[in-house]
């Protein structure tokens, strides 16, 4: 049969197979030595990605005027094997000067301690104390008895003098580059309020120290800015130069994050620099963000998440304020959120999108059914992290009757949460009660004045 011979439709339908048949073949994934074991779930990441979004609201329905709502954002990452987990050889370098008095310090001995608990007995830990000069626990590996006491020691840990910061890096690295430490995933955390005073001062000096490090010895720089007022972007020029992570640590309610983002840095990840966007209503305004720290500008919310591991979720929670009008029932919204990461299994980069949205419904708004009981207990859970480690802190810069105050007055909220769903917030009661013993039993050190202080700067 001669071209000109086949009928026209017959060559339509021939051309369309062939190409539907090619392009098949061409979005047919290609899955990685790697992955052929759970090759299902990696598909699952290929075809949506490897971190899913979702959202609750409670309450759900709501009344006219204003009115307290919270949202409870969730992420949740596939399960699959993270991948070999090397020993690691880790130095925390903790800056203790007078500049990170009271709940500085408080925060910064939170998250070590949070690192320590978490390394295994085949890694190592050094821990480098920053004052006028660094105060140096040599590295040595993860026994239980070197663990016991390098927990006392960061612990007891006093505020006082100068900041060296960048002496206590270089005795850092110093620790993580002998011999005994080569065979070692090598990284250092540094905690600081990034406001050194002594040796090298600026961004690139001290980022210049990570990049040697990293260049020369393999060793992974990270970086947690401690405190509302520290300087971040100093910090993560560090981490920047380091190939390391930089946190945000404006208190105690979040320190993990830090011990599973140095757990994260050895192994297969879901997700890489993930991100969270919410732009809120125009009648909606933000109390406070729970879980995580935010950047907040005009109504629009910056989230920080970071990487995630497998089988990972990070709930966060919003507690708006809304301000309703009318009585026609009809859907409010509250917030539009987006979640950006770059896929650690696909390395595709996603977007995930939502609606927050609760209804307007004057006679549904008053009884239990107005709430949303999964999303209550989760968000009063956050609550009480976030306001204990408040009180805590307040407690550790010497103000008890304050600290006292907060935990009584969300003690109050957690009971005005109860008055419909008892049992559903009878576990963040039990959280409060527990940290509220944990905070006044404490022994805390006399804060030591900073003789660097802004007071004493006007007075001289």
């Amino acid at each position: 049969m001669h071209r000109h011979d086949i009928p026209r439709g017959s060559a339509v339908l021939l051309l369309a197979t062939l190409l539907s048949s090619g392009l098949a073949l061409a979005e047919e994934p290609f899955v990685p030595d790697w992955a052929e074991g759970w090759k299902q779930t990696f598909l699952k990441a290929y075809e949506n990605g490897s971190v899913q979004l979702s959202g609750k609201v409670t309450p759900q329905y709501l009344g006219t005027g204003k009115q307290e709502v919270f949202a409870v954002l969730e992420l949740r990452s596939l399960d699959f094997p993270p991948g070999e987990h090397p020993p690691a050889s880790v130095a925390l370098v903790i800056d203790r000067s007078a500049s990170t008095a009271g709940r500085r310090l408080l925060i910064a001995r939170k998250a070590a301690l949070s690192v320590i608990d978490r390394l295994r007995e085949q890694d190592h830990l050094a821990v480098v104390a920053v004052s006028d000069r660094p105060d140096v626990l040599p590295v040595v590996p993860m026994t239980a008895e070197n663990r016991e006491k390098m927990r006392g020691y960061v612990s007891k840990l006093l505020a006082e003098g100068r900041s060296d910061l960048s002496a206590g890096i270089e005795a850092a690295i110093n620790q993580l580059s002998a011999p005994s430490e080569s065979n070692l995933y090598r990284q250092v955390i540094v905690f600081s309020d990034g406001r050194p005073t002594d040796g090298m001062v600026d961004q690139d000096g001290l980022a210049q120290l990570a990049r040697e490090a990293r260049e020369s010895h393999s060793i992974h720089m990270n970086t947690a800015a401690v405190g509302d007022d520290a300087d971040f972007e100093l910090m993560a020029g560090i981490a920047k130069q380091g190939w390391g992570f930089a946190a945000r640590l404006h208190d105690s309610s979040s320190v993990e994050r830090v011990a599973a983002r140095q757990q994260l840095d050895q192994v297969r990840r879901a997700a890489n620099s993930a991100e969270l966007r919410v732009k809120l209503a125009p009648t909606v305004t933000l109390v406070s963000v729970l879980g995580l720290d935010a950047a907040v500008q005009g109504n629009t919310l910056t989230i920080p998440v970071g990487e995630l591991g497998p089988k990972e979720v990070i709930p966060i929670a919003l507690h708006l304020s809304t301000d309703n009008v009318g009585k026609q029932v009809r859907p409010i919204p509250l917030a539009e959120v987006e979640l950006k990461y770059e896929d650690g299994l696909t390395e595709k980069h996603q977007r995930k999108n939502l609606t927050l949205q609760a209804e307007l419904n004057p006679p549904k708004s008053k009884g239990r059914e107005a709430l949303n009981l999964e999303a209550l207990g989760a968000a009063a859970l956050a609550y009480v992290d976030e306001h204990a480690a408040r009180a805590d802190e307040t407690a550790e810069d010497g103000d008890q009757l304050s600290a006292m105050e907060i935990l009584d007055q969300t003690r109050d909220k957690l009971k005005r949460m109860a008055t419909l769903a008892r049992a559903d917030v009878a576990s963040a009661m039990v959280l409060l009660n527990k940290r509220s013993k944990e905070i006044f039993a404490q022994k805390r050190p006399k804060p030591k004045p900073d003789p660097f202080s802004d007071k004493k700067k006007k007075k001289r």
